[in-house]
């Protein structure tokens, strides 16, 4: 009994799926080699690690940011992701979906996440002006910055 045209094209195929399996891995391996090699912060971090000395200090004002795009090839916007419930932002009044224009009077515009992180970020006790536009119109608003320890003894206590 002879081979089938379909069992000898199979056989002929296998090993090209294979070594285009092993070509496609050893791509996607790369990045991620190269990203550890040269010591960078993961990707799915933008604060990266903080104990790095080139990083802002660790005041915060208790915002999640999401950067996005209401369509493929529009600008991005930088918006309020969430807010910790007794932190700093939501004192001064901040809350999700509102959208960060500027921060200490520079404009986000043309800046990257990481860019904008450092520019909130401080020394525990100082403040940040955040340009923000709400759902009705566009406010100024000055926020104290606070350390992560303090928002969760804050936390504890209730």
């Amino acid at each position: 009994m002879q081979p089938s045209l379909t069992m000898l094209s199979i056989q002929r195929i296998f090993p090209v799926c294979i070594v285009l399996a092993t070509l496609f891995t050893l791509l996607l391996m790369t990045p991620i080699q190269v990203h550890a090699q040269q010591r960078l912060p993961p990707q799915d971090n933008p604060h990266g690690d903080l104990s790095d000395p080139m990083l802002p200090p660790p005041g915060i004002i208790g915002v999640a940011l999401h950067l996005t795009a209401e369509r493929i090839g529009d600008p991005a916007g930088l918006f309020i992701r969430a807010t910790h419930p007794l932190g700093p932002a939501v004192k001064a009044g901040l809350t999700h979906g509102q959208e960060i224009l500027a921060v200490d009077g520079q404009s986000v515009k043309g800046m990257t996440y990481r860019e904008v992180v450092s520019m909130i970020r401080g020394e525990i006790g100082t403040s940040v002006t955040l340009l923000v536009k709400t759902f009705t119109d566009v406010k100024e608003m000055k926020i104290m910055r606070a350390s992560e320890a303090q928002l969760t003894e804050e936390e504890q206590e209730i």
